[in-house]
């Protein structure tokens, strides 16, 4: 994987604190269900700290938060990507993180990356450089690793490696692999060893593998690379994670906008029960949120798989494919009613002066819906004076048929909710017949949820 920016760490001491005051508790043992692993490398933004929280506080589904990337340098210093993991400035991450482990997330330390020589010293030089990751993972409490190996290693190195980390951490302790994902179906391959034989040798000893789709090795626009992998018959749908990009600007090629991607990830999860789930590469700046709510990433992937590890209903909607009717200007399209967000200001929402006008989401495919909730303009923020007062909703299995499901005629409210019984549909169509308490003609949405 690229490296970008500065990671960082914390001085022991704190990191002590912190982990007395959050209490990891955590057994570190693989997510069950689908994964949702979260690569979190760039921790500053433009000098501005990037904290994962979002990931929990927005109860996104994600299982994994993969830190990285550290380093094992020849002068016996470790880094996290360009400075040492102890440096006090970075002491919010290990906090944050420590708060996340307490709400069920598992804390990975990512090795390796495209940074080379990590990997090549834990081979020709084990006594020396082993010791200073065994050290990294008891000082910050990290819940397994992740060996990113993108140099010539021994496959006796590799396993070598993996096995002392069971030796010292346990059994529970995850160790996961990011090949590029060719080399799961018999293909190129970065690490200089056969992941074909690794997993013959060591399989129960691993906990997955973040195959990595992009930068030339792949793409999730389609599922024909996974289906290489499974179909190559060594390593099982459980064992393979489907890596992607979460913005375009994060790697050279491979990146898959969010309703192609969800469509993909819909399609392996009901061909292979047992799917692994899916990583993103990388968190500060993925899409549909971008930089202001990169969490929402992870709770779009986490619903198109059925919701992933959310404990809360999961809005399908979420970053999906959506159509409508002419907008109000250019920047109130759509899409700003699947974004997540009602909090952006006036522009953060689908206006129309069509009359009537409509919305509809894609979801990707066929879901057993449960309920709706339409945020119109005083969720916003705005007069509620713009409140839609009168709409329907309907649903589809084709885009052709539909069939009516909910509607308000005489609503004032700034959010509205519908409990849905016997429901399912790819498609969503809101149809707004009077789109405010007044005569102002513009239909105000600033978010169209549909609950799973």
């Amino acid at each position: 994987m690229t490296v970008r920016r500065t990671l960082a760490g914390l001085v022991a001491g704190l990191v002590a604190a912190a982990a007395v005051l959050f209490g990891s508790g955590i057994p570190a043992a693989a997510a069950t269900g689908k994964r949702v692993v979260v690569y979190y490398q760039t921790q500053y933004n433009n000098g501005t700290y990037v904290s994962p929280l979002g990931l929990t506080a927005n109860n996104t589904g994600a299982t994994d938060l993969l830190i990285g990337a550290f380093h094992l340098n020849g002068d016996g210093s470790v880094h996290l990507n360009d400075d040492p993991p102890g440096d006090a400035k970075f002491g919010q991450m290990w906090t944050d993180v420590a708060a996340m482990q307490t709400k069920g997330v598992h804390a990975i330390g990512m090795v390796g990356g495209a940074a080379q020589g990590s990997f090549q010293r834990l081979d020709t030089d084990f006594a020396t450089y082993y010791p200073l990751l065994k050290n990294v993972v008891s000082t910050y409490h990290l819940d397994g690793l992740d060996l990113d190996v993108e140099e010539s290693m021994s496959l006796s190195g590799v396993e070598r490696l993996i096995d002392q980390l069971h030796t010292d951490f346990g059994s529970g302790f995850i160790v996961t692999l990011a090949p590029v994902a060719t080399a799961l179906s018999g293909g190129g391959n970065l690490s200089g060893f056969s992941y074909d034989q690794l997993y013959r040798d060591r399989a129960s000893s691993i906990g997955w593998f973040n195959a990595q789709f992009y930068c030339g090795w792949g793409s999730l626009s389609s599922t024909s690379g996974y289906d290489a992998i499974i179909n190559h018959g060594v390593v099982p749908a459980d064992k393979v994670v489907a890596g992607t990009l979460t913005n375009p600007a994060n790697c050279g090629s491979g990146y898959v906008d969010p309703s192609t991607l969800n469509s993909t990830l819909a399609t392996l999860t009901a061909r292979y029960p047992s799917f692994g789930g899916v990583a993103g590469w990388e968190y500060f700046n993925s899409l549909p949120g971008g930089t202001s709510a990169p969490w929402q990433w992870a709770a779009s992937v986490s619903a198109a798989m059925g919701g992933g590890g959310s404990t809360g209903p999961t809005d399908l909607a979420l970053g999906k494919s959506v159509t409508g009717s002419a907008p109000c200007n250019s920047n109130e399209t759509p899409a700003k009613a699947v974004n997540g967000s009602v909090s952006g200001g006036n522009s953060d929402k689908f206006c129309s002066f069509a009359s009537p006008s409509q919305l509809t989401v894609d979801l990707g495919s066929a879901y057993s819906l449960s309920g709706l909730e339409i945020d119109h303009a005083g969720a916003g923020g705005e007069s509620a004076s713009y409140n839609t007062k009168a709409y329907t909703v309907q649903v589809s299995t084709d885009g052709t048929t539909w069939t009516s499901v909910a509607q308000a005629d005489t609503n004032t409210a700034g959010i509205t909710t519908h409990t849905l019984t016997g429901t399912s549909a790819r498609y969503v169509r809101l149809n707004v017949t009077t789109p405010t308490q007044s005569t102002d003609p513009a239909t105000r949405i600033y978010e169209l949820k549909v609950f799973g």
